[in-house]
């Protein structure tokens, strides 16, 4: 098993990596195609001998493959440059930034698994029910309605009408604690949980609804076991392991979902530090987080594929 797991990990590194560095490349590229590093460097009312003297000092009139392969090889040395925006370290104003985006991602992926687990198990261990049909039209719906738009609802609904939580920003843990962080999470949180929860309840219904439907639970059934003892010894692990596979797919959304609501709800984290760099042209900046998200989700998907390996003892077979 162990030695299965490393031949698959070693697979997945082997596209994973020229993956990442394809993302970085690309990117690296568009950025050049909508800007100037060296004008936006410059500034507002630099002269053209002023911004070619940027390009120079800065080695911006270099071929971009070259440029390329210099950030490429500083980044493996932990270098990720200077913002010419906030004119720091990008590797600082990263950290800076990350610490509400996590707790943002791990609270929302959280709510979503939770109330997926409970919604598509009910809903696939009793198909074509009254609840199925229920559940099935309240996911379609959850993964239509984008999620900025859910957090203007939230808003209106749970911190207008009824003031149960804030209607936006963010304080640390250290200034009021953990849960009073968390009370500042909890509206984004489910306004990017909600399409997460819907795209996973359904892959977990239609699952179970599969695995139900195998002769291993018939002779099961032919020995007199419970529909429980069915479920929680038979059915739920193998039926597991799409959705371990859709949750590994949705860290893409998640990082997406992320920026529109922490605009939305004024959370300064990564989502918003990546608008505001686009906008403001910070090169390093985006270069940076483009590397930081491809890499999260190409990690992602990586567990998401040894650990669906684990769960679904079918899968490991044919591998």
């Amino acid at each position: 098993m162990a030695l299965l797991i490393l031949r698959q990990l070693l697979g997945r590194l082997a596209v994973a990596v020229p993956m990442l560095l394809a993302v970085t490349f690309g990117a690296f590229m568009l950025l050049y195609e909508i800007g100037d590093p060296a004008a936006a460097m410059a500034g507002e009312g630099a002269s053209r001998e002023q911004i070619e003297e940027i390009r120079k000092d800065n080695g911006l009139d270099r071929p971009i493959i070259t440029q390329y392969l210099s950030w490429l090889g500083h980044v493996l040395q932990g270098d990720l440059g200077q913002s010419m925006q906030h004119r720091g370290d990008v590797q600082a104003l990263v950290s800076q930034y990350l610490p509400p985006t996590l707790l943002l991602s791990a609270l929302a992926m959280g709510i979503a698994v939770v109330a997926a687990l409970v919604a598509g198990s009910l809903a696939g261990m009793r198909p074509d029910g009254w609840l199925d049909k229920a559940l099935q039209g309240v996911s379609l719906l959850g993964i239509a309605v984008p999620n900025f738009l859910v957090g203007l609802i939230l808003i209106l609904v749970f911190a207008i009408w009824w003031p149960l939580f804030p209607a936006g920003g963010y304080r640390t843990p250290e200034e009021v604690g953990l849960f009073g962080t968390l009370e500042y999470l909890v509206l984004p949180a489910v306004a990017l949980a909600l399409s997460l929860m819907c795209l996973q309840t359904r892959t977990l219904r239609a699952s179970l609804r599969n695995e139900y439907k195998t002769d291993y639970i018939r002779t099961a059934r032919m020995k007199g076991a419970s529909e429980g003892q069915i479920f929680l010894r038979h059915a739920a692990r193998n039926a597991s392991a799409p959705l371990v596979t859709v949750i590994g797919l949705e860290v893409g959304v998640l990082i997406t979902g992320a920026l529109l609501v922490e605009v939305v709800f004024a959370v300064p984290g990564i989502g918003t530090l990546t608008i505001e760099s686009v906008r403001g042209q910070d090169f390093p900046v985006v270069q940076a987080l483009v590397a930081l998200f491809g890499a999260v989700v190409l990690l992602a998907n990586l567990l998401a594929d040894l650990v669906a390996l684990w769960l679904n003892p079918l899968s490991r077979s044919k591998a």
